[in-house]
């Protein structure tokens, strides 16, 4: 038994013809229509979050994991606000949502009704699309109308990269009569063919051009979606591209890109270089990939050494000019364009230039630029096989000074990450949360056997906690999620619930504030920097773990830390999620960071 309202029974069964399986669900009265359809429909796994910002987060770290759409609905009124930053991270990290708000009738918006605010395209700004539902969807054209609207909101949470999209349903009383439909046909559903970009023969001949003029090429990957194992594909062809020594590969550690050839640390190498050295770092063409990037020191570092081209890969309808350089946006999949300039490269000779596998040596004739791009006008020479030799080079003397310093520093945030990176079962999967964790987490070498996420699309602490638990609770394989304590506070009704995987286990740096403000330039030199920057605590989570019955481990140095870290790995006899609180001092911890950047010099 299913609502009596047709449209919305059409709208489960459509939700179950189109593969959608998870429903997360926050209680109220006004999405009863929504509960009890999708409670009593066999198709589909719902779940009760009674935090709706802990919801969004649960069904992002769902869909984040899957790459399939995962609906959130709740009642009318603020309830739908508190989805909203969930909302904002999934449309930024192109995750697929599928956002259904119950509503009051239509005539009743603004005229004093309980639980009643202006709803529809309220995510405007922070969806692929906004839709609203017909009030009375009982006759033939009513249907219809609902019924595409449906099939196009679904397909768009796919379509392309991906995203969240928004239905708003306002509904007049009664919201809990029920009807049996096992008369009545199923809904016509409407799909989107889906395929792959091909690029223009005339196009791709010259952007393989300007890749064999470049001598010094960079390919720099942010964050990635995953895929069931980290971008395998992808990384293969990455793998077959560095093969030219004219290239350099850097991955953030969010892009899940592995190989000896790729520079991970980057941040590290580039604090070394001096001003003599840029011009040999500075690439002729950078290929970026990905969304947004966690390295501030390399967004700055470009905008002030741009490359002749730059070349963004992502499929997207707007240019994102991060680095101030960007000349082509290709509006393909990263793994669509490499295969085909891959296999471009592979192929005999273009008129003009020579593949990668020509043996001949000779110098190239000069060829002219794809328009807007400036010439690249370098002559094949040693620094052609240079490029990737200068990264490695400079890699080797940072990797030499990070593990001098690593060995001598004191207890601190860093000496935490030191002692916790490397031990980290094999297979885990791993969330670090904003602000300072992922920025630890990119010093240390990357593991094939782990899998980095993070929740870099907007970059806010309200959520990671959150994201975490529906990864947990989806791919039930272990998951670490390492926090810092004010986004462990403010994310804490993640454990409100009752879909905790024992998998989960929660690494909390607690330094007593927001640490990021002792990092950077500017909150140090002001009285404020304790109240209301740092926002300075003396908490401790011992009694959050309490309540939420999980299990509780605390290290106060390295000893304690390192002794603590077997235990809390280990199955926990009441197949509960664990916490280790790791306290760590604040001004020591920063000081430490500082001078990490100044002993690489």
């Amino acid at each position: 038994m299913l609502s009596n309202k047709p449209h919305i029974r059409n709208l489960v069964e459509i939700c179950a013809q189109k593969g959608i399986e998870q429903v997360i669900i926050s209680p109220g009265s006004r999405n009863a229509p929504l509960v009890i359809s999708f409670g009593e429909h066999p198709a589909f796994n719902c779940l009760s979050i009674p935090d709706e910002r802990v919801a969004g987060f649960f069904a992002l770290g769902i869909a984040q994991q899957t790459r399939k759409p995962v609906i959130i609905t709740c009642t009318s009124g603020t309830a739908s606000l508190n989805f909203a930053p969930a909302i904002a991270e999934a449309f930024y990290q192109k995750i697929p949502l599928l956002i259904l708000t119950a509503d009051r009738p239509v005539e009743w918006i603004h005229q004093g009704e309980g639980q009643s605010i202006a709803q529809r395209n309220v995510f405007a700004n922070y969806v692929k699309r906004s839709y609203e539902l017909p009030q009375e969807a009982n006759d033939k054209d009513g249907l219809w109308s609902a019924n595409r609207i449906i099939c196009e909101a679904i397909d768009q949470t796919m379509e392309g990269s991906g995203g969240p999209v928004h239905i708003n349903i306002p509904f007049r009383e009664p919201l809990y009569d029920t009807r049996d439909y096992s008369d009545v046909s199923l809904p016509k559903i409407i799909e989107t063919v889906a395929f792959d970009k091909v690029l223009p023969k005339a196009v791709l001949k010259k952007m393989v051009a300007t890749w064999q003029q470049s001598n010094k090429k960079m390919v720099l990957g942010g964050l990635l979606p995953l895929e069931k194992k980290p971008s395998p594909r992808l990384n293969k062809v990455l793998k077959k591209i560095s093969q030219d020594t004219a290239v350099a590969v850097l991955p953030e550690i969010t892009a899940n890109l592995f190989y000896k050839k790729f520079v991970s640390d980057f941040d590290s190498v580039l604090s070394t270089v001096s001003e003599k050295e840029n011009k040999s770092f500075q690439p002729d063409l950078l290929i970026t990939i990905g969304g947004s990037f966690i390295s501030k020191r390399i967004k700055l570092w470009l905008r002030k050494h741009p490359p002749k081209a730059h070349w963004h890969i992502e499929e997207i309808d707007y240019h994102i000019d991060t680095f101030q350089g960007l000349t082509k946006t290709i509006n393909m999949k990263p793994l669509a364009f490499f295969e085909q300039l891959l296999s471009r490269l592979a192929s005999p000779p273009l008129e003009g230039g020579r593949g990668r596998e020509n043996k001949n040596t000779s110098t190239p004739q000069p060829q002219s630029p794809p328009a807007g791009e400036k010439s690249i006008g370098m002559k094949v020479s040693d620094t052609r096989t240079a490029y990737q030799t200068t990264w490695k080079n400079k890699v080797k003397i940072v990797e030499k000074r990070k593990h001098k310093y690593l060995n001598k520093i004191g207890w601190s945030d860093l000496l935490a990450f030191k002692i916790i990176l490397p031990v980290l079962p094999k297979n885990t999967n791993l969330h670090l949360a904003n602000s300072t964790p992922v920025r630890y987490g990119q010093l240390f070498k990357t593991r094939k056997d782990i899998i980095y996420n993070a929740n870099r699309g907007v970059a806010g602490i309200d959520g990671s906690t959150s994201t975490a638990t529906g990864a947990a609770y989806i791919t039930q394989q272990l998951t670490t999620i390492i926090t810092g304590d004010i986004s462990f506070f403010y994310d804490s009704n993640a454990f409100w619930q009752h879909h905790l995987s024992p998998n989960l286990r929660v690494i909390l740096i607690n330094n007593g504030g927001g640490n990021i403000f002792r990092f950077i330039k500017g909150p140090d030199t002001t009285a404020q920097l304790a109240d209301y920057f740092e926002a300075q605590q003396e908490r401790s989570v011992e009694y959050i773990a309490k309540t939420y019955n999980l299990n509780y481990f605390v290290a106060e140095n390295e000893t304690t830390l390192k002794k603590a870290l077997i235990p809390f790995y280990k199955q926990s006899k009441n197949n509960r999620p664990a916490i280790l609180e790791i306290k760590t001092p604040n001004v020591e911890s920063a000081e430490i960071w500082r001078a990490y950047y100044q002993y690489l010099i």
